[in-house]
């Protein structure tokens, strides 16, 4: 069972668009170190469809020779493609690797029957003895999860399900029949948003974002959270969702960069047609602005790098 707090880590390429193992990985020292619990290789932060097998492959190599420097980090590949023989490969490779698990969206553009995906998740859960994990994230799939789709899953093999959109009566019904029927299901939080509320009904893991630029944030929330300390975990909890709603202005996985050098950090460069801004665009320094107000509001040390964007 995983638990805690999961990033949906960021890839970092270079002004070509060449994949950057070294900043990559620099980055995801640089989360662990901060207590990030584990990462989620390869997903929508991590610009998955945009990447060769090759080179998601490659991030699944660098991943877990950063996480044998530390203790008990958790290695989620995500490998979900638009075909099934693609998806395959990744997960035979993730297993190859060492990873902990993988997890998949719904083959995506087109739009699939239910029977269609679940020959997928079929074929996937065949192929690999890793744990398999579902994502629902209908707004890139096309495909909405329904319970009685996950309780066929669960008949296959499924080991748990990564849920996105959060709806209350979908997350309960399945994360309660689990619980009830003893299934060896486990539900994941594919955002921070619901952490505490999802919490108090047993989730015990989620999948966020903001841990790719402010870790330590998300690190004290979720240490308050287990701790029992509802005051502090409350008051983390609302100036995370504050934050996460200012840093909705674009694109997540822009947003993640664009914070990282507001922190003094290089980042690299996402891949096109993904952009940044130009750096002497005045929205690195609201960002910078924002993270200095959250941090210490939190009561936190923000470190800094040398970088002088801002």
């Amino acid at each position: 069972m995983f638990t805690g707090s999961l990033v949906p880590n960021i890839t970092i390429f270079d002004a070509e668009g060449k994949l950057d193992l070294a900043k990559t990985q620099w980055h995801m020292r640089w989360m662990f170190e901060r207590g990030v619990d584990g990462l989620f290789l390869t997903g929508s932060y991590g610009s998955g469809p945009l990447m060769t097998n090759d080179e998601r492959i490659a991030v699944f190599e660098t991943a877990k020779a950063v996480a044998a420097e530390f203790e008990g980090k958790a290695l989620i590949g995500h490998v979900g493609c638009i075909d099934t023989a693609s998806t395959v490969t990744l997960a035979q490779a993730a297993e190859k690797v060492g990873l902990d698990a993988v997890s998949a969206v719904p083959p995506f553009y087109y739009k699939h029957s239910e029977d269609l995906v679940l020959q997928f998740y079929r074929d996937l859960i065949g192929a690999t003895s890793l744990p398999v994990f579902a994502y629902n994230n209908p707004e890139t799939s096309r495909f909405s999860f329904t319970v009685g789709t996950v309780r066929k899953l669960q008949e296959m093999g499924l080991a748990g399900m990564k849920d996105s959109p959060l709806d209350v009566g979908f997350v309960s019904r399945v994360f309660y029949e689990a619980k009830t029927q003893k299934k060896d299901f486990q539900l994941i939080l594919g955002t921070s948003k619901g952490w505490l509320p999802f919490y108090q009904m047993g989730v015990r893991a989620m999948i966020a974002g903001m841990s790719n630029w402010a870790p330590e944030i998300m690190t004290a929330l979720t240490a308050a959270t287990f701790d029992g300390d509802t005051e502090k975990s409350e008051r983390l909890y609302l100036l995370m969702m504050d934050l996460s709603a200012k840093m909705h202005f674009t694109d997540s996985t822009i947003a993640s960069q664009m914070a990282l050098y507001a922190r003094g950090y290089d980042a690299g460069f996402p891949r096109k047609p993904m952009l940044l801004p130009a750096f002497d665009s005045q929205k690195y320094r609201e960002i910078r602005q924002w993270l200095d107000d959250a941090f210490a509001q939190a009561g936190l040390q923000m470190d800094v790098g040398e970088g002088a964007l801002v």
